[in-house]
């Protein structure tokens, strides 16, 4: 297992005789010498390794124990072949010096038995707690040599992984080599490419949630974490950051940062790269997961947090490299980030690169999304929303009408002690600029307002409904337009709520009960069916807030610039013209359509509607009143389109079209 005879550290016994250089047939002492130099080698790289190994405890030493005589059992099989030899390990006389794998460090070895052990209070659980620490260091190292060239020192290399990655989310850990892919003893290593078979990610029961994390009980290790299993698994970072806060049990203040760490890391993600590639070797896609986060995390508590101080920033990231990983790699992370420390202000963006490339690197988004928004909108516009897409998104909420008016729910949160204004965008919205959570409040619980963006509350103001009428919200979960349908309606007439997915029928649910509202039904299925379980004409109003690419609420979910492609977006354009075509029929004729994304797409938005209504005669565009919307220049034409730098508000796009009588 482990080639050529370098035994693992903290496994053998280091007074055990040598075996003889001298083989059955003889050699020449040109022979011998070769192979004595190549021991003195071996016993060298031996004696680093066990010096290494004593730092990582009893566990790690008894895990390698079993590993050594599993492997002690192959050698004393193959030896029957040379005169019953046994004593000597037959690695040591059949392998060459290159087949011989990379001597890991000492934690990379271990790291996997030692955290089986280990109970995680991210989970409530004890769990094996797999990791990056617990994958094939030999094999990444190896590999590391043989593709890419690396010269990164010994200390530090089970910091780095053999395959580059994208700033996509990475494959989960069952996609890469496991602990042992190096064969039999004497087998040289499979190459990288060849052991890591790809494979969909299995977030499993945690739902991406990083197998291997330790317990964490600092701001910053809830925050690691996180990033790794966004890293890892592709998982959603808003789901995985509220379950880890709901586990760790931080305080406010504590909760705070850790959401800061993990939302602004993944915002300023390409950035945080391009500074990183100038101290690391190998570059920062090279390092394992952890590594990777853990590096990233660190310098954007430096770069943009100045409540957090740089050395204080520097020495928690010691401090956790050592604890989850080993000295070597601590090391590394120690020298890079003091490293960037001396560079100080130099370290920047330079002015002179291709505009889109500039765009891209100095406000974090790929750079073929920034392509795409200049082509669209210009380089101005591209430009300032990409800066808007960094800023910390706005709290706004929509006072329930039915139970109180926006200049009461005004007076009643001031009196709470929160600094809030009227919307300028929204009749029924509310700014809330300080305050502590919403979710909390009393007035919430009573049903007094929801928690809505600007943009979002003006999709019920362009369907314009009726108290009476019955109207269709074909993708309605988790039920806020909907809700918003109803309380214009005097919660009198119909609603029907459609989603495809059963389980969120609950949210629906639960909103209307909080808010009092009566007249709203749910309704299971894919919208292209729709047309197939109602009569056509049947509705007055009909609501499509279609899935779309999400581009216009990257602020809310930043890892959603990282997560798509070109191709998701013309894919998703398809499949937004078909479910406009399925559920035309449906309006009655003098209904109203209203189609809407959380999107700044052009190719999901306009064009989606321009060719919908070349294509339905009986259809037309029509403006709705909102005075706000007036001069913006996206306004007119086949409907708004809201940028989010325009009002601080989520881009958003609503188109109103109406059914010829």
């Amino acid at each position: 297992m482990f080639g050529t005879g370098a035994k693992p550290s903290g496994g053998f016994d280091p007074n055990k005789p040598a075996a003889s250089p001298k083989s059955a047939d003889g050699k020449k002492p040109t022979d011998r010498k070769k192979v004595d130099d190549r021991k003195k080698t071996d016993d060298r790289k031996k004696a680093d390794d066990r010096k290494k190994a004593k730092e990582l405890g009893r566990n790690a030493s008894g895990a390698l124990k079993r590993i050594e005589a599993k492997a002690a059992g192959k050698s004393a099989g193959g030896s029957d072949s040379n005169n019953g030899n046994a004593a000597k390990p037959a690695a040591r006389q059949t392998a060459k010096p290159a087949a011989r794998p990379s001597s890991r460090p000492a934690a990379a070895q271990t790291a996997g038995p030692r955290s089986q052990s280990a109970p995680s209070s991210q989970s409530g659980a004890a769990r094996p707690a797999a990791s990056v620490e617990a994958k094939p260091a030999a094999v990444h190292e190896s590999a590391s040599r043989s593709t890419a060239g690396s010269k990164s020192d010994a200390r530090s290399k089970s910091a780095f992984k053999a395959a580059p990655a994208d700033r996509r989310p990475a494959a989960s850990a069952s996609d890469r080599p496991r602990s042992g892919g190096t064969g039999p003893a004497g087998a040289a290593p499979k190459p990288a490419s060849a052991a890591a078979q790809p494979a969909k990610p299995k977030p499993g029961p945690n739902g991406g949630y990083p197998r291997r994390s330790r317990e964490a009980s600092t701001a910053r290790e809830v925050a690691l974490n996180v990033l790794t299993g966004v890293d890892e698994n592709a998982a959603y970072s808003n789901l995985l950051l509220n379950r880890a806060l709901q586990q760790a049990e931080l305080s406010p203040a504590d909760a705070g940062l850790a959401t800061e760490l993990v939302y602004g890391t993944i915002s300023r993600q390409a950035t945080l790269d391009y500074f990183l590639d100038r101290f690391i070797k190998s570059g920062v896609k090279r390092l394992n997961p952890w590594v990777r986060s853990l590096m990233r995390m660190s310098l954007y508590q430096i770069r943009y947090l100045d409540r957090v101080p740089a050395h204080a920033a520097v020495n928690e990231a010691v401090e956790i490299a050592k604890k989850r990983g080993h000295s070597g790699i601590a090391a590394m992370i120690n020298g890079v980030l003091r490293s960037v420390l001396r560079e100080g202000d130099a370290l920047s963006i330079p002015d002179d690169l291709p505009t889109a490339e500039r765009i891209a690197l100095q406000h974090s988004h790929p750079q073929w999304l920034v392509e795409r928004w200049i082509a669209q909108y210009g380089e101005e516009t591209a430009e300032a929303v990409c800066a808007s897409n960094n800023e910390a998104p706005k709290a706004s909420l929509r006072v329930n009408t039915l139970r109180m008016d926006r200049a009461e729910l005004l007076r009643e949160l001031e009196a709470e002690g929160r600094s809030v204004r009227a919307s300028d965008l929204a009749p029924q919205g509310v700014i809330v600029e300080s305050g502590g959570n919403l979710a909390n409040d009393r007035l919430y619980r009573d049903g007094r307002f929801s928690i809505q963006d600007e943009s979002s509350m003006l999709v019920a103001e362009a369907l314009a409904p009726e108290p009476g009428m019955s109207v269709l919200d074909c993708c309605a979960a988790p039920g806020g337009k909907t809700a918003h349908i109803a309380e214009k309606m005097g919660n009198r007439g119909r609603i029907v709520a459609n989603d495809l997915h059963e389980h969120k029928q609950g949210l629906i649910a639960e909103q209307a009960e909080r808010l009092g509202l009566s007249c709203i039904e749910t309704s299971v299925g894919d919208a292209l069916t729709l047309k197939d379980r109602f009569e056509p004409a049947s509705f007055d109003r009909v609501l499509l807030d279609a899935p779309c690419s999400g581009f216009g609420v990257i602020r809310r979910k930043p890892d959603l610039r990282w997560a798509k492609t070109p191709e998701d977006a013309a894919s998703i354009a398809k499949l937004q013209r078909q479910m406009l075509g399925a559920v035309a029929g449906l309006v009655k004729p003098g209904g109203i359509l209203v189609y809407s994304t959380c999107t700044i797409e052009r190719e999901e938005n306009q064009r989606a509607v321009a060719e919908f209504l070349r294509d339905h005669a009986e259809y037309v565009s029509e403006p709705f009143d909102a005075p706000t919307l007036d001069d913006l220049p996206q306004a007119g034409g086949a409907g708004v389109q809201i940028l989010p730098n325009q009002f601080g508000s989520d881009g958003f796009y609503i188109a109103r079209l109406r059914r010829r009588d």
